[in-house]
């Protein structure tokens, strides 16, 4: 079976993908547009569907229960760059972290001149908990959790960061 494959949005070829069995999934079809263009190489950054403003079609799917023939056109989506869940959440908890403890360590940045004053017992007490909720997050993204998606576009890491 052979394949057209063509942006979405421009309906412009993107390449022509031949040789596809009727048993191979979306996945695989993939695998074959990355071998081809190389600037796709991240199957991850490639998204599939039937029509221009369609449903994105999951990876598991086969492609003979979508109804293509020889010669049908699939719409393809380039979804940039992407950065793994995992690293996400690790710089979402990284950052109040780190901020916090500099802050913490050097107050007259945000304080002004403290006079050498000693801090608070408060104080060590509110960053020791402050360390304990960020680092128990950091670990439990290490080692519990499970991310439904392998990844997500790049350009949402800020705005990630920024709503901690």
């Amino acid at each position: 079976m052979d394949l057209e494959v063509v942006h979405a949005r421009s309906n412009k070829h993107l390449v022509t993908v031949t040789d596809q069995l009727e048993t191979n999934t979306v996945g695989d079809l993939k695998r074959a547009i990355a071998c081809k263009k190389p600037k796709y190489r991240d199957v991850n950054r490639q998204e599939l569907r039937l029509e221009p403003k369609g449903k994105a079609l999951k990876d598991e799917v086969v492609l003979k229960t979508l109804g293509l023939n020889t010669g049908a056109m699939l719409y393809f989506k380039d979804r940039g760059m992407q950065i793994g869940w995992t690293t996400v959440f690790l710089a979402e908890y990284a950052g109040p972290l780190f901020v916090y403890l500099w802050f913490y360590r050097r107050p007259w940045l945000a304080y002004g001149d403290v006079g050498g004053e000693p801090a608070a017992e408060v104080v060590h007490i509110a960053a020791a908990c402050w360390v304990f909720h960020y680092a128990k997050r950091i670990l439990e993204t290490l080692f519990i959790h499970r991310f439904s998606n392998a990844t997500m576009p790049i350009t949402n890491l800020l705005k990630n960061c920024r709503n901690i």
